[in-house]
């Protein structure tokens, strides 16, 4: 957990038909005091940003009265400086700024720019509707943002009790095992980590040396391969390593409800010479299902296909 050391938590001020709330909805409360917490227990530094998405008709009828317009900003910004009081009454750094604009593509560029190394947002909340726990702009930073996104859901007891790792067994699988595993310790939480894939499909990447037909024996390769890694680490309660040979979306979404995760942390892995995609459709067809919250790592060598506006290209203007 000490890469963590600049925290960027995008606030979303919206509800409804009003552009900025005089109260934060519970995913923003729990946002905001998640990245505290982790800010209090790693001496690291947070910076709320609040991005108001308004249309070009509405920038319009704002920009003609100067006394709408200021009114709206000071209310986000007053928004904001209560989420820096909270930060400083704990000893935790902070700073904030309103701005106008996409939430996802500004919070990208304030990554760029701050060399933020996490960013915190929370869900829409919009209900139990496929496609809708997540929102656009949580899809949008999963897919392009070039650092770890963490997208909160409220925990109803304040606490994460049960944390899931998908390993997938490649290197990205295996910083979102030492992350979760970190995050286990941090909190105190039951680590769970599951591992699903077909043997007949993937037995000739992953084992190559020792591939069988025999479903059991890539269950205990693949087992004892995630034992290995855990070896020396303390935490409070043994882990537990569910390996399967099922469709990898429906094994992580049965063990969260089996287990009743709290947190799923996972590698995103972009499909090569395409940068800011997710590959296959095992992600796509989960991460609109995932019913708590989820932290995403991208590969080492993960290139976003946001730049700062200064250097926008015709390509990445198309595709936003």
């Amino acid at each position: 957990m000490k890469q963590f050391k600049r925290i960027l938590v995008g606030v979303d001020l919206s509800w409804g038909d009003r552009f900025v709330t005089d109260k934060l909805t519970p995913p923003n409360e729990e946002a905001v005091r998640q990245a505290l917490w982790l800010a209090k227990h790693n001496s690291a530094t947070v910076y709320f940003l609040a991005s108001l998405e308004l249309s070009a008709k509405a920038q319009h009828l704002i920009a003609a009265s100067d006394t709408n317009k200021s009114t709206l900003l000071d209310e986000a910004q007053a928004q904001l400086d209560h989420c820096v009081d909270q930060a400083r009454k704990i000893g935790v750094a902070a700073e904030s700024k309103v701005i106008v604009g996409r939430s996802w593509l500004e919070l990208i560029h304030q990554v760029i720019r701050g060399q933020q190394d996490l960013v915190v947002i929370g869900t829409r909340h919009l209900g139990a509707v496929e496609g809708a726990l997540l929102g656009s702009t949580g899809m949008r930073l999963l897919r392009k943002c070039p650092c770890p996104v963490w997208v909160t859901q409220p925990l109803t007891d304040g606490a994460f009790d049960s944390i899931l790792v998908a390993d997938d067994l490649r290197p990205v699988g295996d910083l979102a095992r030492e992350l979760g595993t970190a995050m286990a310790q941090l909190y105190n939480a039951q680590l769970h980590i599951v591992h699903a894939a077909d043997p007949r499909e993937l037995g000739h990447v992953l084992f190559a040396n020792s591939y069988t037909d025999n479903s059991e024996e890539y269950r205990r390769n693949a087992e004892n391969r995630i034992r290995a890694s855990l070896a020396g680490v303390e935490l409070a309660l043994p882990p537990q390593v569910h390996v399967v040979t099922e469709r990898p979306d429906l094994a992580i979404l049965n063990c969260i409800a089996k287990n009743n995760i709290d947190l799923v942390v996972m590698g995103m892995i972009g499909r090569t010479g395409i940068p800011g995609f997710l590959i296959g459709n095992t992600a796509e067809r989960l991460l609109p299902k995932i019913p708590c919250s989820l932290l995403a790592v991208k590969p080492a060598d993960f290139k976003s296909p946001v730049v700062l506006p200064s250097d926008r290209s015709e390509d990445e203007l198309a595709s936003t």
